[in-house]
C-alpha cells in the first residue's frame, strides 16, 4: 500500500460521504488526516477547500480529497492555491488519467452526483495510480509556468500601483526621507544617503581631474596597481577594480582588516613587485578599522626604503580616496601623496561606486570615466520614468521586492564571466537595502544551476555580448517551464558597467520601499556571509 498521506475535507453536503471515505481509506491502511468539518451544519466550501489545498501544498508528495454536492465548487476553490491541480473525474477511467497524465493532487467528489460505490471506486483508482512523467511532466511544467507568470503579474501590478501612489521614483530622486520612515529626525540623514542618485551629474565636472591623474600615473609606467582597502571581499572599490581589470596592469587587492577583527595585522605587498612601476591606491570609508593606517604604514615603509628615505618621491606612488574628516587625509599630507580624492561622506554604504571610489580605479585601469558616466547618466534618466514597467531600475526592484514579500526571497545571479566581480557587491547591496525589513533578499552567485528548486527562488541572468552565457537557452527554458520567475538583462560591453551599477542601486532602493525597509538605517549590515551568500533573514 502506498504510504502517501491523504488530507480529506468537505462541506455540509459532503459530510456523510467524507466520513465513509475516511473509514474506507483507513481500513486500507492509508494515513488519513481529517480536516473537517466536525458536524453537518451548513458551512462554506471554500474554507475547507483552502485548508486541504494548503495542507497538500505544504506537504510535498501528499494528496487531498474534497467532497461537496457536485465537486465543482471545491475544485474551483482549491485550484486557486498555487501548485494545486484539482480535478472532478466522473468515471474511474477519468480518475486514472487525471493522475497518470495530469499529476492531479486533489480529487473532488460530488456527493449528489455519485453513489457511494462509484465514489469509492473513483477514489481507489485515483489513489492507486502514479504519475507517468516523461512528456506529461513537460506539460505539467508549462502549466506551472503559466501559474507563476500569472502570480508574478498579479503581485508586481499591485506593487506598481502602490508605488505610483507613493510617488516613486520621483521621491527617490527628490531624496525624500519620509518615503522610508515616518521618524522625522532620520529624514535629513536619509536625504544625504540618497546622494547617489545625483552622482552621475555631480561627478561630471571632476572628469578632467580624474583623467589627468590617471594619465600621469599610467605614464610611470604603471605595471602593478595595489588597492589597499579595509575588506578585500566587501569593498566597493575592490568590486569595481575587479570588474574593470585590463590586461597590461596587474591588480593586487590588499585587505587591511580581516572581517570581524580590529585592528588587523599590517598589510603586506605581494612579492616580486617592481616598486618604481607600482602605484598604491588607499581607500578609506567612514568608520574604517585601524588596520587601514597600519596597513598603509607597512606599504609606505617599503616605498620609503626603495627611495632612500625620500618621502616626496615615495609619495608620488600613492593616492587616497577618503572623506574630509578621515585620519587618512593627514597621513596622505604627511606622506606627500600624489593625490587625495575627497568622496562624499554621506552617500549610503555600498552606493558610492559612481563617485571617486569607483571612477578612479576604473580610470587607472584604462577605462574612460567620461564614457562610463555618460552611460550612467542615461540610465539615471531612464530610471526617472513614472511608468515603472518601462523603468529599468524600478521594474527590477519591484520584481525582487514583490517576490521576496511572497516567499521568493532567494535570488540566484547568473552572470557572464566579465560581470562576475559585481556579484558580491550586488549581494551586499540587496542585503543592506532589505535587511532592516521583515525578510532580506538572500543572494547566491557563481553556482551551478540545479535541476529543480523549491518555490523560494528568483533568477536574474546578466548576459554580455560575445561571452559564453552563464546559463544556456535550454537551462533558462527549463527554469521557465518549471515555473521559476526570472529576468534577463543584456549588456553590450564593460562600458555599461556604471549604467548597471546605477540600475542595481535603483533596484535595491525600490525593493526596500516595496518591502517596507529603510536601506539607510544606521544599523543596516553590509556584509555577505561565507560561501557566496548574504546572511539569512
Amino acid at each position: 500500500m502506498d504510504a502517501v498521506r491523504v488530507y480529506v475535507g468537505s462541506d455540509h453536503a459532503g459530510f456523510s460521504l467524507r466520513k465513509n471515505l475516511i473509514e474506507r481509506l483507513r481500513g486500507q491502511g492509508r494515513e488519513v488526516v481529517d480536516l473537517g468539518p466536525d458536524t453537518d451544519a451548513a458551512c462554506d466550501y471554500p474554507e475547507f477547500a483552502c485548508t486541504v489545498a494548503n495542507a497538500v501544498r505544504g506537504d510535498p508528495g501528499s494528496l487531498g480529497i474534497l467532497v461537496c454536492a457536485t465537486g465543482q465548487g471545491m475544485a474551483i476553490a482549491a485550484g486557486k492555491v498555487r501548485g494545486i491541480r484539482a480535478v472532478v473525474p466522473a468515471t474511474v477511467e477519468a480518475a486514472r488519467l487525471t493522475r497518470f497524465d495530469n499529476d492531479a493532487n486533489v480529487l473532488c467528489v460530488g456527493s449528489r452526483l455519485l453513489s457511494a460505490r462509484d465514489a469509492f471506486a473513483i477514489a481507489d483508482t485515483w489513489l492507486a495510480t502514479g504519475f507517468a512523467g516523461g512528456r506529461h511532466a513537460r506539460r505539467i511544467a508549462k502549466v506551472a509556468a503559466i501559474e507563476t507568470a500569472s502570480a508574478v503579474v498579479f503581485v508586481t501590478e499591485s506593487e506598481r500601483l502602490r508605488l505610483k501612489t507613493l510617488g516613486v521614483p520621483r521621491r527617490i530622486f527628490d531624496r525624500d526621507g519620509a518615503l522610508f520612515t515616518d521618524h522625522a529626525p532620520a529624514h535629513a540623514r536619509i536625504k544625504q544617503a540618497l546622494g547617489w542618485v545625483s552622482l552621475p551629474a555631480e561627478m561630471t565636472p571632476r572628469l578632467a581631474e580624474i583623467a589627468t591623474f590617471a594619465r600621469e600615473v599610467r605614464h610611470l609606467p604603471l605595471k602593478d596597481l595595489v588597492l589597499l582597502v579595509e575588506d578585500a571581499v566587501r569593498s566597493g572599490a575592490a568590486a569595481m577594480t575587479r570588474a574593470c581589470g585590463v590586461s597590461g596592469v596587474r591588480v593586487h587587492i590588499v585587505g587591511a582588516c580581516e572581517p570581524g577583527t580590529e585592528p588587523a595585522s599590517p598589510a603586506t605587498l605581494p612579492e616580486r613587485l617592481h616598486l618604481n612601476a607600482t602605484f598604491v591606491l588607499v581607500v578609506s570609508k567612514p568608520g574604517a578599522c585601524q588596520g587601514i593606517a597600519a596597513g598603509e604604514q607597512a606599504v609606505w615603509d617599503k616605498f620609503l626604503a626603495k627611495y632612500g628615505g625620500n618621502a616626496e618621491r615615495a609619495g608620488q606612488h600613492f593616492a587616497a580616496i577618503t572623506t574630509a574628516d578621515d585620519p587618512l587625509v593627514e597621513i596622505a599630507r604627511d606622506h606627500h601623496y600624489r593625490k587625495v580624492f575627497i568622496d562624499a561622506a554621506d552617500v549610503g554604504e555600498g552606493f558610492g561606486l559612481l563617485g571617486f571610489e569607483g571612477m578612479v580605479p576604473a580610470a587607472l585601469l584604462g577605462h574612460d570615466p567620461e564614457r562610463l558616466l555618460a552611460r550612467a547618466g542615461a540610465m539615471a534618466e531612464a530610471c526617472r520614468r513614472d511608468q515603472l514597467e518601462e523603468n529599468p531600475g524600478a521594474s527590477l526592484g519591484v520584481l525582487l521586492g514583490s517576490m521576496a514579500k511572497h516567499g521568493r526571497h532567494k535570488l540566484t545571479l547568473l552572470l557572464s564571466k566579465s560581470w562576475l566581480p559585481l556579484g558580491t557587491w550586488i549581494a551586499q547591496l540587496l542585503a543592506a537595502a532589505t535587511r532592516p525589513g521583515p525578510r532580506s533578499i538572500i543572494t547566491s552567485r557563481d553556482e551551478p544551476l540545479l535541476s529543480s528548486y523549491p518555490p523560494d527562488r528568483i533568477f536574474v541572468h546578466v548576459q554580455a555580448d560575445g561571452e559564453a552565457p552563464a546559463a544556456t537557452p535550454e537551462q533558462m527554458e527549463a527554469l521557465h517551464s518549471a515555473g521559476q520567475p526570472y529576468i534577463q538583462i543584456a549588456v553590450s560591453d564593460r562600458q555599461e558597467l556604471a549604467a548597471e551599477i546605477f540600475r542595481w542601486q535603483m533596484a535595491a532602493t525600490v525593493a526596500a520601499v516595496v518591502m517596507d525597509s529603510n536601506p539607510f538605517s544606521p544599523a543596516t549590515p553590509t556584509g555577505a556571509g561565507p560561501g557566496g551568500q548574504t546572511p539569512a533573514a
